[in-house]
């Protein structure tokens, strides 16, 4: 099993997908260039604020609630063990039940597995309703 990516590898892969320099991208996402170049090659950590990550999905075209988005968020994350990802922290926050939640799937102990069938459960009987 190789190495997984960093968020670094990550953002400078997406970037050249989508066809951009290093400095054309750093101005669209409105970082500067030797911030970017130094987060994407682990010199510098990746950015914590949603507002900051918002940018660059954005910069890159990736679309809202898209499997991309939400690995560029969860990378930025994993810099920082036991932290949230800046768009669920802020959704948790702002969401009652969601401790509550979190509480009783602690104290379920539910596996990886578990959590998985979980979210396809709720995928199939909410994914009709709009948001």
């Amino acid at each position: 099993m190789g190495r997984r990516m960093t968020f670094g590898e990550y953002l400078r892969a997406c970037r050249l997908k989508a066809g951009f320099g290093l400095r054309t991208f750093a101005e669209a996402a409105e970082l500067k260039p030797s911030n970017l170049c130094a987060i994407e090659y682990g010199r510098q950590p990746p950015p914590q604020r949603e507002a900051v990550l918002a940018r660059i999905a954005d910069a890159l075209g990736l679309p809202q609630a898209s499997r991309e988005r939400r690995r560029l968020f969860d990378l930025a994350a994993k810099h920082r063990p036991g932290t949230l990802p800046p768009d669920v922290a802020t959704f948790a926050g702002r969401t009652p039940g969601i401790p509550v939640l979190l509480r009783t799937i602690e104290n379920k102990r539910l596996t990886h597995q578990d959590l998985e069938r979980l979210t396809e459960y709720v995928n199939r009987q909410l994914g009709k309703r709009a948001r």
